[in-house]
């Protein structure tokens, strides 16, 4: 004997949370202007930055366990900010642009050859700013920076 094909609700109820649960865990990008970016932001591990609309940033916190492997101070840091654009010199930080979707910061060091750099995707519509390091993963490092009121 076949047995009926499932009623249509007994599907739909069981499939709805899976979908809701695969949308609220997507990190599309979200395009914000400076003034969206520009505040304190802090992360689960106490990592703190503080960006201002002259696109410096001071930062503390930012050799956490998790960002360890990004080699960028632990201590009070200050540096440079800008929006991800891509033009004619292909995908760089452009402290002139007025807005976007990825941020990167820029830290000089005094003793090494090198610079401690870092990038952030903009997303839930630039509530929160993802530690990255792969464009194609907004939250490649599994850090997320909210803004702290």
């Amino acid at each position: 004997m076949l047995k009926p094909p499932p009623r249509p609700g007994r599907w739909i109820a069981a499939v709805a949370p899976l979908l809701l649960f695969t949308a609220c865990t997507t990190d599309e990008t979200a395009k914000v202007s400076v003034d969206q970016v520009v505040g304190h932001w802090q992360g689960s591990d106490g990592e703190e930055i503080t960006f201002s609309a002259d696109r410096k940033f001071t930062a503390s916190g930012l050799d956490s366990k998790t960002l360890a492997g990004e080699d960028c101070p632990g201590g009070k840091s200050a540096g440079g900010w800008g929006f991800f654009v891509d033009d004619a010199n292909g995908s760089h930080m452009s402290k002139a642009a007025k807005s976007g979707s990825q941020i990167g910061i820029g830290l000089a060091r005094k003793f090494w050859d090198w610079n401690c750099t870092m990038n952030f995707a903009v997303v839930d519509d630039g509530k929160t700013l993802c530690a990255t390091n792969d464009p194609e993963v907004p939250c490649g490092l599994d850090v997320r920076f909210t803004r702290r009121k």
